[in-house]
């Protein structure tokens, strides 16, 4: 009887141990602090299938970015990184950035059948600022903890990968004002990759 417990234990916890290695021997293309939760998904986006991008979306989320009232609360970084030219404007951004937002609020929200419905739409602005990088603000909502409206500043840079002959996307992002600590580390957060 004692065998028969001790075995399933010990099944279970080599079932956690080799999850845990297959999620920390996935490759993330942006460098960050090791306690910057990292997520790779590729596109299609199973949340913004509209988005006709071909490629990887890599994320890593700020250690606060889901306790509410951090100083790091929704800050983040994700790299779009495509096989594509995703042909950026200031309204390109704002459309597919208002797509984005909408398709992530509305998935997350489906677990909660009373706000699903009730969900405000995104609404995103943004100004060139040289050739390669754009400023804006996404408005959006926060499905995720405090059910209410979130203003986000977003920082987005493009450039191409001779190397890799990809488009890179960079997106930072942080409801704090651009002169805040924050800023300081989603600077520091970029793409590991050699490219000319």
């Amino acid at each position: 009887m004692r065998n028969s417990k001790t075995i399933p234990f010990f099944i279970v916890l080599s079932l956690i141990l080799i999850q845990c290695k297959k999620e920390h021997n996935v490759i993330n293309l942006l460098s960050a602090p090791d306690n910057w939760r990292k997520e790779t998904i590729t596109f299609p986006l199973s949340f913004a299938k509209s988005l006709e991008h071909k490629g990887t979306e890599y994320v890593r989320f700020a250690p606060g970015w889901g306790k509410q009232g951090s100083e790091e609360f929704f800050s983040y970084a994700f790299l779009w990184y495509l096989d594509n030219d995703p042909q950026l404007s200031s309204n390109r951004l704002e459309s597919e950035l208002e797509m984005y937002f909408d398709g992530l609020m509305q998935v997350v929200s489906n677990s909660d059948e009373d706000s699903a419905e009730a969900i405000p739409k995104a609404k995103a602005f943004f100004e060139k600022v040289d050739d390669h990088s754009y400023a804006g603000k996404v408005i959006t909502y926060d499905a995720f903890t405090t059910k209410k409206e979130v203003h986000l500043n977003i920082v987005a840079t493009y450039n191409y990968c001779e190397n890799t002959n990809k488009h890179l996307v960079l997106f930072k992002i942080s409801p704090q004002p651009i002169d805040h600590i924050i800023w300081d580390k989603l600077n520091k957060v970029n793409p590991n990759i050699d490219c000319i």
